[in-house]
């Protein structure tokens, strides 16, 4: 290779590392990443071939994120977890991505297309620009969920419920659908975390959650919404739909059971209240006051009941 001709690779090659990072800067997720680390890999490394192993979100398996093979870009091998990394070739380079305190993933690529010394080492810088990348964009997911999930139940909190019960509202206006609000309380845990200690009453109600969640749809939205209640949102729901629905899981809260050295908790029981749109209100605040009308009524009245809330007058255009 003439040394003007080495000139015009190297610039090349630089100009495509600048283009590189500023697609890992301007990335909005973590498939971007993978897509851009495969994409530089052929126009740098055109010779070689390689994949990129990453570990999901919830750290409980790895998947196959993409590869690249004599300058084409592989796309993913579906999103199946494997508990383990696959053992492969001995003769490859193996690259953890690692990056903030976290593993994120594995480049592999086999050592023949990477013959020199110079070519592996590009690959490991490629290869740490996108751990870097990665390793943000999941740091940024865990910050979000910290600020939407409760911490206790690992529902979503009392915030994301209103948000949520606000774009809802919004859509359900648009499409003319239903939309139930039901609201969920807990009669005595004061009474059974004096008993029985406030981390019983916490395993308590990371039962109740676990139950609420499994009781509903995907497209339902079930938070904590209090210390000793639930929210949930059923988009498409009619009020007697929603209201049948709150009974049941209702009941079957009423009758879980947690257990203190193997002695049987219980039983506590459950109120509940039920608000609709466009039964009760168009407004977010209207529809959540009437939810939580709803079931406090139905505690003041002894607990362990559901009832469905009150007319509300209409309001104000400016409110809503």
């Amino acid at each position: 290779m003439s040394a003007q001709h080495a000139a015009h690779a190297q610039a090349d090659t630089i100009t495509a590392l600048g283009a590189y990072l500023t697609t890992l800067a301007e990335s909005h997720g973590q498939d971007e990443v993978a897509q851009a680390l495969c994409e530089i890999a052929t126009q740098t490394l055109p010779r070689s071939c390689g994949e990129l192993w990453q570990l999901s979100l919830d750290r409980e398996g790895w998947y196959h994120g993409g590869g690249w093979q004599t300058g084409t870009v592989l796309p993913p091998q579906g999103y199946t977890l494997r508990a383990t990394l696959p053992r492969g070739p001995t003769d490859e380079l193996r690259l953890p991505l690692q990056a903030h305190g976290l593993t994120v993933g594995e480049v592999r690529a086999p050592y023949e297309g990477l013959e020199s010394e110079q070519e592996q080492q590009l690959l490991q810088t490629l290869s740490t620009a996108a751990a870097i990348s990665l390793s943000g964009h999941l740091l940024q997911r865990r910050v979000r969920h910290r600020n939407v999930r409760d911490p206790l139940t690992g529902l979503f909190n009392r915030r994301y419920l209103e948000d949520t019960l606000e774009r809802e509202l919004h859509r359900a206006r648009r499409v003319n659908a239903g939309l139930v609000l039901i609201r969920l309380e807990v009669d005595t845990l004061d009474a059974f975390a004096a008993e029985h200690g406030s981390e019983t009453a916490d395993r308590l109600m990371q039962a109740m959650a676990d139950a609420v969640h499994h009781a509903f749809r995907g497209s339902d939205v079930c938070c904590r919404a209090g210390d000793d209640g639930f929210g949930i949102l059923l988009p498409d729901a009619s009020l007697d739909n929603g209201a049948m629905r709150a009974e049941a899981v209702r009941e079957e809260l009423a009758e879980l059971r947690i257990h203190q050295r193997g002695r049987p908790l219980g039983p506590v029981t459950v109120s509940a209240g039920v608000a609709a749109y466009p039964d009760h209100s168009s407004n977010r605040d209207l529809l959540l006051d009437a939810a939580e009308s709803a079931v406090t009524r139905a505690r003041d009245e002894g607990g362990d009941v559901l009832r469905i809330a009150e007319l509300v007058s209409p309001p104000n255009p400016n409110q809503i």
